[in-house]
């Protein structure tokens, strides 16, 4: 009888272990992404959370009146935001397909990720126009009363607790 040689199993190379882990976190985004936009997405009409616009600190910091104000500002213009965000959409899904193309495609993802900061800076501009607007708006001891929830709300950040006070 002829003896088979035992021949180990073969083991996946590390690049295909590490190209499959990154598919997965990026299929993960895709869905969380998605998820977010529908079951977070605002009523018609409805202006994106503040703290979607680049406003960190002030999302806490700003009274409610003021807040309500620079919703309203950036409402006025739902459509760029949209636009926006759905160009954040398509090139988040550039990537991926850049990720599962062999042998990966370097360019393609360097441009869809420069596609999506671009995106992402003009949706903070318009939130900070529209914050600068409002803070335009308020007297001096208003602001003095945001400077001062700004501080408390810095602090919070730093300890790592980001509850509103």
């Amino acid at each position: 009888m002829s003896e088979t040689p035992d021949t180990p199993p073969r083991r996946s190379g590390r690049g295909i272990r590490i190209a499959l882990a990154v598919s997965l976190a990026l299929n993960l985004l895709v869905a969380g992404l998605v998820g977010g936009a529908i079951l977070g997405r605002p009523a018609p009409g409805e202006a994106p959370a503040i703290r979607t616009l680049g406003l960190g600190p002030f999302a806490l910091a700003l009274p409610r009146e003021a807040r309500d104000e620079v919703r309203d500002r950036v409402e006025a213009d739902m459509a760029e935001v949209r636009r926006n965000r759905a160009e954040i959409g398509r090139s988040l899904m550039a990537v991926r397909g850049a990720l599962l193309s062999d042998p990966f495609d370097r360019d393609a993802a360097d441009r869809a990720l420069g596609r999506s900061r671009e995106a992402a800076i003009a949706l903070q501009a318009q939130g900070h126009g529209a914050l600068l607007d409002t803070l335009e708006s308020m007297s001096a001891a208003e602001r003095a009363v945001v400077a001062e929830r700004m501080n408390r709300a810095l602090r919070r950040m730093a300890r790592g607790d980001q509850g509103a006070s």
